[in-house]
């Protein structure tokens, strides 16, 4: 394979701590479960825009989370495999966006960032003219929520029904001892807090919190730029749950202690709550384990829990009443469930917003716009207008209709008769009243 001729061998350390690569490195591990191949893109561009590429490659592996890094170089990816690559210019950009169409065209917004950090660090590769076609571009975002907008029965919001199933089936499979404890509690914790996978999985015994006013779990912040653990939002678990957690942590410290056949009491709140067992076995009698406990080595895979999560239905045959198959499960289920749930009882945006852990109201409001008792509440409200407006038509008893429905429009939209004078909308310093006559 050929290679570029490297500038700059020192090692570079990811974001997640315990990990690092030299720009040479045909693989480069991000964390525990992200690795990316920079070379695979960079043999197919040429040879004056390689090092531009993986020098800002490897800034971006340093700054940002893994899985933005990643995605930089999928998209590069997409985009070689659409065009030939010669340079960075206007051309090249307008080409992409033509080939990805308005609906992928929000891909645009991620590579924007990276070719701008790349024409500043001063490499080749990256036009002026590239940067101006990016800002010319009407980029459309990501749609989201959409299978909340269809009530999709096998990626949207679960109904109550389903949610009751799920839980009651977990808690009979646990008691027979047919489910791992922490594939149960993984569920209870979703149902319950709505958090990303990895929020969960980066979970330690001291964030589990018990004091006279309650149980709570300090959770992780993740998807914003942020460092490994250095954000936290406190929520608000039951008794149970707290014991399940820390019988959890309990069996994970024997697992370790057993392995290496010394006690680590000293260091148990460092525990991860959902603890891979094969790694945990990799560990070596007088390793360092505050340096292993301060990274995310010990951590369970997203993808490992995700896979379980999604073969339980299936095996033990949890069926949906909608669609009579065994009912599709994934974190982002459980997270419009609960999103959806919050949005019936009535919350605003911004709770909806702070429950889920988003970074603003933006994704929350698909929850409040298709939820199907605002439905109710809009026919509900309108009903006391159309009802006497259409009997009015069809001749029923038209007096008494006539007066309900002006009664109506008098009452709602601040006109007045002859009786009420000066009657102002309180919203409107400037609003004054019509006379109804």
């Amino acid at each position: 394979m050929e290679t570029c001729n490297l500038r700059k061998e020192n090692l570079i350390f990811a974001t997640m701590q315990g990990y690092s690569f030299k720009l040479s490195d045909i693989k480069w591990q991000l964390d525990k479960e992200t690795c990316i191949f920079p070379h695979k893109i960079a043999d197919k561009i040429t040879k004056s825009m390689r090092i531009g590429y993986l020098t800002t490659l490897a800034y971006f592996s340093a700054e940002y989370s893994a899985g933005y890094t990643k995605n930089i170089n999928q998209i590069f990816s997409q985009w070689l495999g659409m065009i030939d690559l010669k340079t960075i210019d206007a051309n090249a950009v307008y080409q992409f966006n033509v080939n990805l169409g308005p609906e992928k065209n929000y891909k645009l917004n991620s590579i924007k960032k990276f070719l701008t950090k790349w024409k500043k660090l001063g490499y080749v590769g990256v036009e002026t003219s590239a940067l101006t076609m990016l800002e010319k571009i009407k980029v459309k975002n990501n749609l989201t929520g959409e299978a909340v907008k269809r009530r999709d029965p096998n990626c949207g919001p679960l109904t109550e029904q389903e949610l009751k199933i799920i839980l009651e089936s977990i808690r009979k499979l646990l008691k027979e001892n047919k489910i791992h404890l922490f594939i149960y509690c993984y569920i209870i914790l979703l149902a319950k807090t709505g958090r990303r996978p990895l929020q969960l999985t980066s979970l330690k015994a001291k964030d589990l919190i018990r004091t006279g006013e309650g149980w709570f779990l300090n959770i992780p912040k993740v998807k914003q730029r942020k460092d490994f653990r250095s954000e936290f939002s406190l929520v608000s678990i039951d008794d149970c749950l707290y014991e399940k957690l820390t019988t959890l942590v309990d069996v994970n410290q024997k697992h370790i202690e057993d392995n290496i056949n010394q006690g680590i009491g000293h260091i148990k709140n460092e525990l991860p709550i959902f603890m891979d067992s094969k790694k945990s076995i990799s560990i070596q009698s007088g390793q360092s384990l505050d340096t292993i406990m301060a990274t995310d080595f010990l951590h369970m895979k997203n993808s490992f829990i995700s896979k379980e999560l999604d073969k339980i239905t299936t095996k033990f045959n949890i069926q949906s009443s909608r669609t009579h198959n065994p009912i599709r499960l994934n974190a982002r289920r459980f997270r419009y469930t609960l999103g959806s749930r919050l949005a019936k009882e009535g919350a605003s945006v911004e709770v909806i917003a702070k429950a889920l852990d988003h970074k603003s109201i933006n994704s929350s409001g698909i929850y409040v716009k298709n939820s199907p008792d605002n439905v109710h509440y809009i026919d509900m409200k309108l009903h006391s207008f159309f009802e006497p407006l259409s009997k009015i038509f069809q001749d029923s008893d038209s007096t008494q209709n006539k007066k309900l429905f002006t009664e109506y429009v008098l009452n709602s939209f601040g006109f007045t008769d002859c009786k009420h004078e000066k009657i102002e909308c309180l919203t409107c310093k400037n609003f004054r009243a019509w006379s109804s006559e």
